[in-house]
């Protein structure tokens, strides 16, 4: 294996592709064994951005406009980093993403047999054969737990001895459609895919600790049109949904309330908004949005008592959808991690604030780790996706001018559907 190694994540958002390259050389950053990368040995080289006009609520809707993005968003990386992206992790989106657990169970031998990656492949397979509408796919899974013979809550069975081995997995699944729109796009670009990772997955990979996950955690992705809800316990994913709602209803809300154009309704979001009134500390009755330049520069004042009327009630609805989802899994306002905040959403003043009351936990917004070479330009929540995935290619055995180790960081993703098979740059 090389000592230098290279990974890129590619973020395809609705509102925005994302591409971040990082860099780790030297053998002390890279562990052989496992392909992990130790993240404070990580160097970003390269950052590409630029605007999507061809997805709706995280599903193409526009192969043309979504691979012109994703093509434009290269390029800038490229140029920056002077690495010739050939291959890439990249997400996949959208509320048609639906989570469910499933159990297989194998015959080991008669007199007793070790268990080996012969048995944990046919165990984690056994899971997958479960009845799915012909049009959904199965895009990851990750096993929770085994059990052998009467022995039950095991962690990892390798060496282990028995008759009978069971698995309690996690699947995440996808419609069949939107996965071969991806894969259409991507050859346009001619992108090769290491893997395809589920939004929430990737922030995951980047903001959460072993710690937050074995005690218990929900991570929320508050992204532009979508807000990806994660769910982990005992270091396991216990339940993964994508809400088709984010952080652009707020804009949406604010232009036909203020009734304003959108882009002055963004600014007034980023610029005035605010999670809870109470935050405002004087601000006073109303506040003034520049728009122009030069001597056509000119100032729009609103009200503020409108303008938290509109990011309240639409803050509601959308962690009404966050609690609804963990009452299903009997976790609501019972995980002792709390809630950890990513995604653009969460730049909001006081958003942790307001999660920690209505969600009836602690809660905070993700920090991503201490990067090397240009970090200014990843740190910001908008970037957590887009460094998990660049974070999680580093275990890609893919690579198309690298060597490397081969399995995925953490053990996130044990098995994914390998459909997409891409053509690489020329």
């Amino acid at each position: 294996m090389n000592e230098t190694k290279y990974a890129v994540g590619v973020d395809i958002g609705t509102d925005t592709v994302k591409v971040v390259v990082g860099h780790a050389g030297g053998k002390s950053s890279v562990d052989e064994t496992s392909a992990t990368v130790s993240q404070e040995k990580v160097t970003i080289i390269g950052v590409g951005t630029h605007r999507n006009a061809g997805m709706r609520k995280g599903t193409i809707v526009n192969l043309d406009k979504t691979a012109e993005a994703i093509d434009r968003a290269l390029e800038k990386a490229e140029r920056m980093s002077g690495y010739n992206i050939e291959g890439a992790t990249v997400n996949i989106n959208g509320s048609h993403i639906v989570g469910l657990s499933s159990r297989g169970v194998i015959a080991v031998g008669a007199g007793g047999q070790t268990i080996g990656p012969e048995e944990l492949s046919r165990v984690e397979e056994a899971a997958t054969v479960v009845q799915l509408p012909a049009n959904r796919e199965i895009l990851d899974v990750t096993p929770r737990s085994y059990k052998l013979d009467s022995q039950d809550g095991i962690r990892d069975p390798f060496g282990m001895t028995g008759v009978r081995l069971e698995v309690d997995a996690y699947m995440i699944t996808a419609l069949s459609p939107h996965m071969k729109n991806l894969e259409k796009a991507l050859e346009m670009t001619e992108l090769s895919p290491h893997h395809v990772i589920v939004s929430g997955l990737a922030s995951a990979q980047a903001v959460l600790d072993d710690q937050l996950r074995e005690n218990g955690v929900v991570l929320i992705d508050l992204g532009a049109t979508t807000t990806n809800v994660t769910v982990f316990e005992e270091g396991d994913i216990i339940h993964a949904a994508v809400l088709p709602i984010g952080s652009n209803n707020i804009t949406n809300d604010l232009a036909i309330g203020l009734k304003t154009e959108l882009d002055i309704a963004e600014k007034v979001k980023v610029e005035h908004a605010v999670a809870a009134p109470e935050l405002r500390r004087g601000s006073g009755s109303r506040v003034a949005v520049k728009i122009g330049g030069g001597t056509t520069a000119k100032s729009i004042e609103f009200s503020t008592e409108v303008i938290d009327e509109i990011v309240e009630a639409r803050l509601a609805e959308i962690f009404e959808l966050v609690n609804h989802e963990l009452k299903k899994i009997k976790r609501l306002a019972k995980l002792p991690g709390g809630a950890v905040l990513t995604g653009g959403g969460a730049k909001l003043r006081g958003i942790a604030d307001y999660a920690r009351e209505v969600l009836s936990m602690n809660a905070h917004v993700g920090k991503l780790p201490e990067f090397g070479g240009m970090d200014d330009k990843v740190n910001d929540p908008s970037f957590t996706t887009a460094a998990g995935l660049m974070l999680l290619d580093f275990g890609s055995s893919n690579g198309a001018t690298r060597q490397s180790s081969g399995g995925l960081l953490s053990g996130l993703v044990t098995k994914l559907s390998g459909i997409f098979s891409g053509k690489k740059k020329h």
